[in-house]
């Protein structure tokens, strides 16, 4: 790895956390408001259904009892006329008591036409023409009595009694006409109030059934809204949590839920610099460690590497006084057994060494692809000889690198020689060179056993080794030597079994080189 943080690009979440509190708190406000113009609309109904009563029914109610009380007063005078001993008397009040009603009439036709209408609905409206059309056909069933009463009085005057009898009889029918229909009339208006009445009952039962079921429902979006708006900041106190956790050591990444808000983001995003920080950290490690190694290597180095001169020179000059004497085939076989020991201390030491003295890159830009077609060349007889066969694939196009040529021979050779170990019995070793992004990619395939899962994070770890032999410094060195080229290196499993090594440069920031030549299987 390149040490670098690398952060998501930022993408506008589709939905924002704020935009759905927004959202949740419209809708509680919107269902409350539903509720409450509906509690109004059913205040308005009330209010006009008591208009209605108490400014329309009611007076009519009341202007028709009044007319039905002068009515029958009326019919009960008529009645008693033939026992009348004043008639002259009774005259004057059957006068009062037709101008009365006459009155009455005008007045229960006026709340029936102007109040009834003027407060009603269409249906109500409809009733009061019906019931002035009704009160209009009461009023012409008594229109003659004013000549009937006339011709009564007259033949009063004239004594002539069986006049008087035939028009008491006359009168008599006419005025219980009139209260007949009145009483209809009246009886008509009650039942009207009284369904009436009914209605608005069960308007106000529905209506105060739906403000119940409205308030309810209002009552069940405003805990939804608190439900989802805890749920929706659930998140930001993980990521909190999670923050805390970070900063007493744990960086070790923590699998993310996917979401389309910013909270989401944030925590993709923090999750994402947490690996990268223990990525960087664990590198920062693992140099110090090689330093540490490079500091402990020169010391050691410097007091083993003369002895062991000595000794390899010491053991081959026993080996010339020796000669060729039978008896002397046992000690020369120790010998050799001691010089072939010293030899590979010596590569120990040198190894250790190169840790020590491993310089900063001399960075020039040249053409990669060239340099890694020489570097395979190179090592293609050793790998040859261990049965193996090597194979390079330059892509067109492939842009210059900084890079240093010493340092990515030794990088590169580290990795064929892994390669080739990983293949004891023999195999394919592909290098191939391509531009990626703003880089360029060496990859070296093997077709070995692969490498666990397990210890594959683990592979570049100083004096982490697979074999049995070596010191385990190799992919180290090489990681190191990649790093302090500012590129990255990565270990991957390869389709079909083995390992893929990756080394990514990045392309030299003065000029980009044209189409590389280099385009062949080595």
């Amino acid at each position: 790895m390149d040490g670098r943080i690398s952060i998501a690009p930022h993408v506008k979440p589709r939905r924002t956390v704020a935009t759905r509190i927004l959202a949740s708190f419209t809708i509680t406000l919107l269902a409350f408001g539903i509720t409450l113009g509906w509690s109004v609309v059913m205040q308005r109904r009330a209010a006009q259904d008591n208009d209605e009563l108490t400014k329309g029914f009611l007076p009519v109610a009341l202007r028709l009892g009044q007319l039905r009380a002068t009515q029958a007063t009326l019919a009960a005078l008529i009645d008693g006329l033939p026992d009348e001993r004043n008639p002259h008397a009774a005259r004057r009040i059957i006068e009062l008591l037709t101008g009365v009603r006459r009155a009455k009439v005008e007045e229960t036709r006026t709340a029936l036409l102007e109040d009834l209408r003027g407060v009603g609905n269409d249906e109500t409206r409809q009733l009061a023409l019906e019931l002035a059309g009704e009160l209009d056909a009461a009023k012409s069933s008594y229109a003659g009595e004013r000549s009937a009463f006339a011709r009564l009085f007259f033949a009063f005057d004239a004594k002539d009694s069986e006049v008087v009898n035939q028009e008491i009889l006359s009168l008599g029918r006419m005025e219980h006409e009139g209260e007949r229909r009145f009483k209809l009339l009246s009886e008509k208006v009650e039942r009207s109030i009284a369904e009436f009445s009914a209605g608005a009952r069960a308007r106000e039962r529905r209506s105060v059934g739906a403000l119940a079921l409205l308030a309810a429902l209002t009552f069940a979006v405003g805990v939804w809204v608190s439900i989802h708006t805890r749920r929706l900041l659930v998140p930001l106190e993980r990521v909190t949590e999670r923050a805390r956790s970070v900063a007493l050591g744990d960086l070790t990444p923590q699998p993310v839920e996917p979401a389309d808000d910013e909270i989401g983001q944030l925590a993709a995003a923090f999750e994402q610099m947490v690996g990268a920080v223990a990525k960087a950290q664990s590198r920062a490690v693992s140099n110090e460690r090689l330093a540490a190694i490079g500091k402990m290597a020169a010391h050691v180095t410097h007091e083993i590497r003369n002895p062991l001169s000595a000794m390899g020179l010491n053991v081959e000059l026993l080996e010339e006084e020796l000669g060729a004497g039978a008896s002397s085939a046992e000690v020369k076989s120790l010998l050799a057994a001691i010089g072939r020991e010293v030899q590979r201390l010596e590569q120990i030491s040198e190894e250790y060494l190169r840790v020590a003295r491993l310089p900063s890159p001399r960075m020039e830009t040249d053409d990669i692809p060239a340099a890694i077609a020489e570097i395979v060349a190179f090592a293609r007889p050793e790998i040859e000889r261990a049965g193996c066969e090597v194979t390079l694939e330059v892509d067109e196009h492939v842009p210059a690198a900084a890079f240093d040529e010493g340092q990515i021979r030794q990088a590169l050779l580290n990795l064929l020689r892994n390669a080739r170990e990983a293949m004891p019995n023999g195999g394919k070793i592909e290098v191939s060179v391509r531009a990626e992004g703003m880089g360029v990619s060496v990859g070296v395939d093997d077709r070995g056993g692969g490498i666990p899962e397990d210890i594959r994070s683990r592979v570049f770890d100083p004096f982490f080794s697979t074999k049995g032999e070596g010191t385990g410094l190799g992919l180290a060195i090489t990681r190191h030597i990649v790093e302090a080229h500012g590129g990255s290196l990565t270990c991957e499993p390869r389709d079909g079994g083995g390992t893929s090594f990756r080394i990514h440069l990045p392309i030299a920031p003065d000029r980009t080189s044209g189409p590389m030549s280099v385009r062949a299987a080595v």
